[in-house]
């Protein structure tokens, strides 16, 4: 194996790394970029069904990555939607592959934008050769935009937000699990709160349920 090969490996086995340890042994900062806003943005009076989708979406691990950046596109849009519907904003969502929406819902969501791990690889390695008794840190950094789109009567509406969470990675932080990701949350938390404040400030979710009055 020549030495790309061998420092790919080793990209590979850090990253692994990495995902099993943020699992296990870590603790979460919120970043702070954001604040949760209270009182909580209204609820619509007709929560509607929403498809989403991962559009132009780009995640990025220092270290290498084990998976896609479809796949954490569509894990930020599960935490965010999971969020709405806990808190009444949406009804029902699900996934749909790039270009597929059915025109079944009551709205379109795309996602865009990127996700950056930024991290250093040389701690990582220190880290790992001591089997995460030195710690090392990685700062996640969301830059994301929604457009949503009303099916029925096409209108188009769009959100952007910057926030990030730092973790920090160490073998003995799992004695802290219960508010190991108290921070991540926090982060996400914030991030739902604005992107659906912004969409509903600009006239999305207003959906008219009054029924059509049958001519004599």
């Amino acid at each position: 194996m020549g030495s790309r090969g061998i420092a790919g490996a080793a990209r590979g086995i850090l990253a692994g790394m990495v995902w099993l340890a943020l699992g296990t042994g870590c603790i979460t900062r919120a970043g702070g970029a954001l604040v949760r806003i209270e009182p909580q943005p209204a609820a619509p009076a007709a929560p509607g069904r929403v498809e989403q989708t991962v559009g132009d979406f780009a995640f990025t691990l220092e270290g290498g990555k084990m998976v896609t950046s479809n796949k954490v596109g569509r894990d930020f849009n599960d935490e965010i939607l999971k969020r709405w519907k806990e808190r009444g904003y949406v009804a029902e969502f699900e996934y749909v592959p790039k270009g597929a929406f059915t025109g079944k819902a009551d709205y379109n969501l795309t996602l865009s934008g990127s996700q950056y791990g930024e991290s250093s690889i040389a701690m990582q390695v220190l880290s790992g050769l001591t089997l995460l008794l030195i710690p090392y840190t990685v700062d996640q950094r969301f830059d994301v935009q929604y457009t949503l789109e009303e099916v029925r009567t096409g209108r188009r509406y769009g959100a952007t937000v910057a926030d990030s969470y730092h973790t920090t990675v160490e073998l003995f932080l799992f004695l802290v699990a219960p508010v190991s990701l108290r921070g991540a949350h926090q982060t996400l938390d914030a991030i739902a709160d604005h992107l659906y404040e912004q969409l509903r400030s600009k006239g999305a979710f207003v959906r008219d349920e009054t029924p059509t009055a049958t001519p004599p």
